[in-house]
C-alpha cells in the first residue's frame, strides 16, 4: 500500500531520478517495483502496468519478449484466459489471441475488420499502448484512488472499468473479479465491507442466507439493512417485507 504524499528518496536510493520517479508514482508503482522492471528493460511506467495486469513479472518478461510478445499482446491473451505459457507457445507458433480463442471455441477465424470478432471486446486495453483516451482515463482513475493497493487498481484498469462505481470498490482494496461478485448479490462498497472484515467471501455470504431461506433477489435488502440471515429470517415470519427491508436500508444512506 502507498501513502499519498510524493517521496522521491526511495526512488533515487534506488537509482531512479526524481523526474523519472514522479512518473512510476503516478502509475502506483513502488520504488522496488520500479527498480525491478527497470532492471527487466522496461522504462515505462504504463508498459509495467499491462505487463504487471497481465501476470507477468519482471523475472517473466524476458521470455515474453523472446517470443515477440509485446505487453498489450500479453494483456490480451490474459483477458482471453489463456495462460502465459500457452500465451507464448501460441505466438511462437503464429498465433493471434483472436485466432487462438476462435480455434479454441471451435469457430473459423474471424477477419480483423470483423466486427464481431471478440478481440473489439479488449480495444480498448491494446489502446493503453498509444497515449489515447482509454489510458488517459486509466491514469485519471489511478491518480484519485489515495492508498487502494496497486494491484487493486490495476485489476479495474485491466478490465477497463475505471469509472465512479469502480473507483468506490477499489477504495474497499476490492479487485475487480471479486467486486463483480459482490455487485451479483446486489451489495454496495460500503455493505461488502462489512462482511469483508469479517473475513467473508461473497460464495460465503451467499450461501448463509440460502441457508436462512432468504430468496436470492431479496438478500441485498435485508442485508443492506444491517441484519443477519437470521434476523432477516425472523422479520420475514412476522411478515416484515423485503421492500420495508429496502427502505431501512436507504435510511443508512452508506453506498
Amino acid at each position: 500500500m502507498m501513502s499519498d504524499e510524493f517521496d522521491p528518496a526511495a526512488y533515487e536510493t534506488a537509482g531512479i531520478p526524481r523526474a523519472e520517479a514522479r512518473r512510476w508514482r503516478s502509475w502506483r508503482l513502488t520504488a522496488a517495483q520500479a527498480a525491478a522492471w527497470r532492471r527487466a528493460g522496461v522504462t515505462d511506467p504504463a508498459e509495467a502496468t499491462q505487463w504487471t495486469t497481465a501476470r507477468v513479472t519482471p523475472d517473466t518478461v524476458g521470455s515474453c519478449r523472446v517470443a515477440g510478445l509485446t505487453a498489450a499482446e500479453a494483456l490480451l491473451w490474459h483477458e482471453y484466459e489463456f495462460t502465459l505459457d500457452e500465451a507464448i507457445a501460441l505466438t511462437r507458433q503464429g498465433h493471434t489471441p483472436d485466432r487462438a480463442y476462435d480455434l479454441e471455441h471451435g469457430r473459423r477465424p474471424r477477419s480483423a475488420d470483423d466486427p464481431t470478432a471478440p478481440g473489439d471486446a479488449f480495444s480498448s486495453l491494446m489502446a493503453f499502448a498509444g497515449g489515447g483516451d482509454p489510458r488517459d482515463r486509466a491514469q485519471r482513475f489511478i491518480a484519485r484512488l489515495g492508498n487502494a493497493d496497486a494491484f487493486v487498481i490495476y485489476s479495474y484498469c485491466g478490465e477497463d472499468w475505471v469509472d465512479d462505481e469502480a473507483a468506490a470498490w477499489a477504495r474497499q482494496n476490492v479487485a475487480a473479479p471479486t467486486a463483480r461478485m459482490w455487485q451479483e448479490l446486489g451489495l454496495r462498497p460500503a455493505e461488502a465491507r462489512r462482511f469483508i472484515q469479517r473475513g467473508l467471501s461473497p460464495m460465503a455470504v451467499a450461501r448463509a442466507w440460502w441457508r436462512a431461506g432468504i430468496p436470492f433477489e431479496e438478500t441485498a435488502s435485508w442485508a443492506g439493512a444491517g441484519l443477519s440471515p437470521e434476523e432477516a429470517a425472523a422479520q420475514r415470519a412476522r411478515g416484515v417485507t423485503a421492500e420495508q427491508a429496502e427502505t431501512l436500508r436507504a435510511l443508512r444512506d452508506d453506498r
